[in-house]
């Protein structure tokens, strides 16, 4: 029979099972499944009376509430959790909690107290003298979140200073997952500044850093962002594709994103004077944020429907949305809450200031210590040097004679995909030929055989012409796809142009943009980027159902990019043979010019497909070619 003690342990271990199994349920986008699990962390641990459980779990489910956007639920459980941390003297769990009250209130749009709770935590965790990886790890979390609060007051250079620094902490705990969430407010900071270059760094920066985890809610924001920047700088078609790229990745398991994205596209389409589908896409917004964006988040969002609303003629409406604007923008910047937030910053900051420097004095006497027990082991460390430099170089010698194996061996993989490209292009031509031209030249021999048994008609004679017309207008389209002339004379950008307008048929409407000056290349590059393209167009038309496609090639000093895109019925990437021949064709073709190549889909989704060819990588033979041929 187990003793009372046994129950005891069993059932905290339980509640803390419950606890991670809300959390990993969350993370893999199943909000219901995390709201059971966390209800029964909270049943039981208040059955057993386990007091630090009733703490994790608060604070835990407090998170959850405000990324669902329950900001009134998620204020009672972070109270709760701050009294309960209080009680046991719990100040690290305490810290949290007032920063989890800050999150709620700032959501609300009640600044003040937003800043009074959050500066309360900070001085909480600026107190450990000591602190562990956890406490530093909080301690960024409250730095972004001030930065955050800066930012909706419009203190740029204070939002850019806290997200600056929370970044900093970030890369000491060695934690690119929460470089990323700093970076965040570090890319807004730079884009409200207007500083455009460091916000497109470093946004591509958090795009690399989401990918790499495979964290959906990041990669979201970053694309969500650059669409933003792009559509400042004016590359209205890559703000475009950031923002699509973004929708394809939405998640009702996730709220709150879906609006940004709606938001962005009505802002691109404002600047480039198409207010039909800018206010379509801003009605979509308005009536998801209403419902899920926080107060100051809707600000921008009320402005920019005003304007859309004028340039509409929709003077009413406007007149509205600019009243919703000031009345939130008086009541969130006021000057009276302005000034005791910065009041509130500016106190935490002098304790801060204190504190550094008494820090700072306790470091110089530990380093004096250090710097006399290092001078013991350098004569050590000069031999070690020595013999490691001998072995890396032995081992560099052996990876060299490795690498030019492997190289070979590339070498000679790419030449065989190459050449069953080829022969997969003749047989497809062949059966083109067969199809197509032979079968219309077949009747034509007919209706000649018919017409020397019968009294000859004038319209019989059209009808051979008619069909001869047809049989050279399928060699001309054969031809084109050939060894297209556009290609050899005007250029890649031009080739994939004509393409493009000649695909157009039925229902697809496929759109063509050029971003900036497309360099020429040499012709085997320039035909193997446009069969790359044809296949992955052709490919639309045969599988996809899609209404709306697009081609877009944009090029700068270093980077030549391909995007292919389309609203079509998409298909599961991961469910696709590994060698199927279309998809195995486009990537054959990209790594013979050593590119890379990233393929989005998913099913009902739409499928998008993005090139990366490094210009600067090409041989020496290809810029002389582009010398010989200007």
């Amino acid at each position: 029979m187990l003793s009372q003690s046994d129950v005891f342990g069993r059932d905290t271990t339980t509640v803390l099972e419950f606890i991670d199994q809300a959390k990993e349920m969350h993370k893999k986008g199943r909000p219901d499944s995390a709201e059971h699990y966390f209800r029964k962390a909270g049943h039981l641990a208040d059955l057993a009376n386990y007091e630090n459980g009733k703490l994790s779990f608060l604070g835990n489910y407090s998170v959850f509430l405000y990324e669902q956007l329950r900001y009134a639920e998620a204020l009672e459980m972070a109270r709760k959790s701050l009294q309960l941390s209080l009680k046991l003297g719990n100040l690290p769990r305490a810290a949290a909690a007032y920063n989890n009250i800050s999150l709620q209130l700032q959501a609300q749009g009640r600044l003040e107290e937003a800043a009074r709770n959050l500066v309360r935590g900070l001085e909480i965790s600026s107190a450990i003298k000591v602190p562990s990886k956890k406490d530093l790890g909080d301690r960024r979390k409250y730095y972004n979140n001030l930065s955050s609060l800066m930012l909706d007051l419009n203190d740029l250079k204070k939002g850019l200073h806290y997200a600056r620094e929370s970044y900093k902490l970030a890369e000491e705990l060695q934690d690119s997952l929460a470089m990323g969430r700093s970076l965040v407010n570090v890319v807004v900071a730079e884009a409200m500044g207007n500083d455009l270059v460091n916000a497109e760094k470093h946004g591509l920066q958090l795009l690399d850093i989401a990918q790499t985890y495979r964290d959906v809610q990041m990669e979201i924001k970053a694309r969500n962002n650059l669409g933003d920047i792009y559509r400042m700088q004016g590359r209205f078609g890559r703000a475009l594709s950031s923002f699509r790229k973004a929708r394809t990745l939405l998640s009702p398991a996730f709220p709150g994103n879906e609006v940004y994205v709606l938001s962005g596209l009505s802002s691109i389409y404002k600047d480039m004077g198409r207010f039909d589908s800018a206010e379509r896409y801003f009605k979509k917004a308005l009536e998801l944020g209403t419902k899920e964006l926080s107060k100051p988040q809707l600000l921008d969002l009320y402005l920019s429907g005003a304007e859309i609303k004028e340039s509409r003629g929709n003077y009413k409406e406007a007149l509205e949305l600019r009243k919703r604007y000031q009345g939130l923008a008086d009541s969130l910047k006021a000057v009276d809450t302005h000034k005791a937030i910065q009041e509130l910053e500016l106190k935490y900051r002098t304790l801060e200031n204190k504190r550094s420097i008494a820090e700072r004095d306790l470091m110089i006497a530990k380093q004096r210590t250090s710097l006399e027990k290092k001078n013991k082991w350098i004569t050590i460390a000069i031999s070690f040097a020595a013999l490691l430099a001998w072995g890396l170089f032995s081992l560099r010698m052996f990876s060299r004679q490795k690498q030019k194996r492997l190289m070979a061996s590339h070498e000679r993989d790419l030449l065989a995909a190459q050449l069953q490209g080829e022969e997969r292009e003749r047989g497809r031509t062949a059966r083109e030929l067969h199809d197509g031209v032979a079968s219309i030249l077949s009747a034509a021999k007919l209706h000649v055989f018919n017409l020397s048994d019968r009294k000859l008609e004038g319209h019989s004679f059209d009808e051979v012409g008619d069909l001869i017309e047809l049989a050279v207008r399928e060699i001309r389209t054969i031809s084109h796809n050939l060894a297209p002339e556009f290609l050899l004379r005007e250029g890649l950008a031009c080739a994939i142009e004509s393409f493009c307008h000649r695909i157009r048929k039925g229902g697809l409407s496929l759109d063509f943009y050029v971003v900036g000056k497309i360099p020429k290349f040499c012709k085997q590059t320039e035909l193997t980027l446009y069969r790359t393209v044809q296949e992955a167009v052709n490919n639309i038309v045969k599988h996809s159902d899609a209404t709306e496609g697009l081609v877009q090639l944009e090029s700068n000093r270093e980077t030549l990019l391909i995007t292919i895109e389309d609203n079509g019925k998409g298909f599961d990437l991961d469910m696709q043979p590994s060698k199927g021949i279309g998809l195995k064709s486009l990537s054959d073709r990209i790594s013979m010019l050593g590119g890379k190549l990233d393929i989005r889909t998913s099913p009902g989704r739409g499928t998008s497909i993005n090139i990366e060819i490094d210009i600067a990588g090409f041989g020496i033979q290809d810029w002389a070619d582009r010398k010989s041929n200007p």
